[in-house]
């Protein structure tokens, strides 16, 4: 990314303390905070739409009636019954320039107002509930700081010089002040870099960890941990080190191999929270989708893979797709997939549809959390020392008035984090030609479906639920959250005859993933094409897909499939019933089309399915790379 120039602010300011909700008023909105928004009256779907490039955000759509109705040229089928994931929270990062520029450069209401929007449901807030902390100083901070910074030359084994007073200033208030509005946020802390003295480039820049100060930077961990705790602060989650595959050369950074925060967790973390008492739990990783060995390089080791302080792997959305967390989750599914940085930018085309995508895909991919980069930024993107100048933030401070403005990603993150609370559990949606879903259930039984329109033109979704269903108009590249309350009436099964995207899949399997680290299985890939949505890739032989309660009807004859191939020839896609191994009723061979990413449609025979079946979709072939699956259609 481009530097912006440097731009550094004063320490002075106003401590928001003072500023903060009287007690009485923190009391209401604590309880007020985790509510969901309420759901439309009993038999009415309230919808609240964002349209492509931001020009309608989080406004109040035309509301829905469920009633029966014939099956719709694109059908969203929930199915409430197969369940998955729990959702932790969503959020944005607590970073020091965020925090300066809310605590001491936002006028007071400006402020107050922005942490109610931010942290409650009410008058129009998006109910963040999970919260990062850089541990230390970030690229998007004024100065480069640690907690136990020495002169050059000099280091500090006993950590007797350690202390938080940076964060007491802007920091800590703030996140106090958001714990009043919402008793429910979790926070995750990660660093950077540790102080210099800890490192090989005696700096905050570049560098890796001293072996000889392993047990020593456990220790700063837990130090930072307790004191937080100390300040009424609890912090759930930790990470060992911020993207720890790069390392930057103009931010604080380090490099973290596997093998050494596996050996760090083994044999200096874990011990150092245990001994502490702390129920803080670990995420591993803390970096792109683009390398999953490793995590499972990291989890290769049993203490950590059945560890419960190990709560999972972190995930940023800079390289990769987030299939390879269903991959993860498959292989260790007693750990959580957690997203826990991708910003917004200067670089991306249409904030509205990245983000509706990808946090569509994180969470149909066992996501627990979804977290953009920093919370606020001033109006020149910053400030920042080093790294990203061109990252843009949830809210824009404004330096010159202290106004604070919503940004367009306060209302694509809102589409989610307002109407999803902590516990909800993901059920199974389908995605027809165009429209991506994501559904959930609400711990209060409040339903939520998330659905994008992913193609140029204005689509008509209709949603079938039970025996029911609604009908509403999505402008091209725009989203919709449907909530709505009750128990489905009546059960029912999605035409086979309906357009499938594969990437509505139930589930994927197939090869043995511990033998193959590189290409573990199918994941899904996003397809800018006409139809938009996501394709199948990477299978090899044996592979997956499950497309659950597929009503055949009276029988089918012919299967449509889009593919590509980058091969000569690319094996044979298989149809069976109710198993992998189960009744063939079509199988398509598919050659080259000219590139993986260039689709053509191929047809086969059906025959022999009637009634409503589970179907699998099994790639045959020779060694190697087999077809990518846009979609099929009987």
């Amino acid at each position: 990314m481009t530097r912006a120039p440097q731009r550094r602010y004063g320490a002075a300011g106003r401590y928001a303390g003072a500023a903060l909700l009287a007690a009485g008023a923190g009391w209401l909105l604590a309880h007020v905070a985790v509510a969901a928004v309420p759901a439309a009256r009993r038999g009415v779907v309230a919808v609240t739409v964002t349209t492509d490039g931001g020009r309608r955000r989080l406004q109040p759509g035309r509301a829905a009636r469920w009633r029966r109705m014939p099956p719709g040229p694109r059908t969203v089928w929930i199915d409430d019954a197969r369940r998955y994931q729990t959702v932790v929270g969503f959020g944005a990062a607590w970073t020091d320039s965020a925090a300066y520029l809310l605590n001491e450069v936002a006028r007071p209401e400006a402020r107050e107002r922005a942490l109610r929007e931010l942290f409650t449901r009410r008058d129009g807030g998006i109910g963040l509930s999970f919260m990062r902390v850089p541990l230390g100083a970030s690229d998007l901070a004024r100065t480069r700081y640690s907690y136990d910074e020495r002169p050059p030359g000099k280091a500090d084994p006993t950590l007797a010089h350690f202390s938080i007073a940076h964060d007491r200033r802007d920091l800590i208030p703030l996140i106090r002040a958001a714990l009043r509005l919402n008793p429910k946020l979790r926070l995750m802390a990660s660093p950077w870099s540790p102080p210099g003295w800890m490192k090989t480039s005696g700096s905050m820049i570049g560098g890796s960890l001293l072996p000889q100060y392993a047990r020593t930077f456990a220790a700063y961990l837990v130090k930072f941990l307790l004191a937080y705790r100390r300040a009424g602060i609890g912090v759930q989650y930790l990470t060992l080190q911020n993207e720890p595959r790069y390392l930057p050369s103009n931010y604080p950074g380090m490099r973290m191999s596997a093998r050494e925060q596996r050996r760090l967790l083994v044999h200096d973390v874990l011990p150092a929270l245990a001994a502490a008492h702390l129920a803080t739990r670990v995420l591993l990783y803390d970096h792109n989708w683009d390398h999953p060995q490793y995590p499972d390089t990291v989890l290769a080791s049993p203490v950590l893979a059945d560890s419960p302080r190990i709560a999972g792997i972190a995930w940023h959305g800079y390289g990769g797709t987030p299939g390879v967390q269903s991959l993860l989750a498959a292989k260790y599914p007693r750990l959580g997939q957690y997203e826990t940085e991708l910003s917004g930018g200067t670089w991306v085309h249409d904030q509205v549809r990245s983000d509706f995508e990808t946090i569509i895909e994180v969470l149909r991919n066992q996501g627990r959390t979804f977290v953009k980069w920093s919370l606020a930024l001033d109006q020149h993107l910053g400030p920042h020392d080093g790294g990203c100048g061109t990252c843009t933030p949830l809210v824009t401070v404004d330096t010159r008035t202290g106004a604070v403005r919503r940004d367009v990603e306060y209302a694509t993150l809102g589409q989610f984090s307002r109407f999803i609370l902590p516990g909800a559990r993901r059920v199974y949606s389908s995605d027809p030609a165009g429209i991506e879903s994501v559904a959930l259930i609400n711990p209060d039984g409040t339903h939520v479906l998330v659905a994008f329109n992913d193609t140029a033109r204005r689509n008509t979704v209709q949603i079938e639920w039970g025996a029911r269903g609604v009908r509403y108009a999505l402008p091209a590249y725009s989203g919709a959250t449907f909530t709505w309350s009750g128990t489905a009436q009546g059960t029912s099964a999605l035409p086979a005859r309906a357009y499938q995207s594969a990437g509505s899949l139930a589930q994927s399997g197939g090869r043995d993933r511990a033998a193959d680290l590189y290409s573990w299985g199918v994941v899904t890939q996003e397809h800018r094409g006409a139809r938009g949505g996501y394709a199948l890739e990477r299978a090899v032989e044996g592979d997956w897909a499950l497309y659950p309660a597929l009503d055949f009807g009276e029988g089918v004859h012919r299967v449509r499939v889009r593919v590509a191939c980058g091969r000569r020839a690319c094996g044979t896609l298989q149809f069976r019933l109710d198993s992998p191994h189960g009744r063939l009723i079509a199988q398509v061979p598919i050659m080259s089309t000219g590139g993986w990413q260039r689709f053509a449609t191929v047809t086969g025979r059906a025959r022999g399915a009637r009634g409503e079946h589970d179907l699998y979709v099994v790639w045959r072939g020779a060694p190697g790379r087999l077809a990518t699956l846009l979609s099929f259609h009987f």
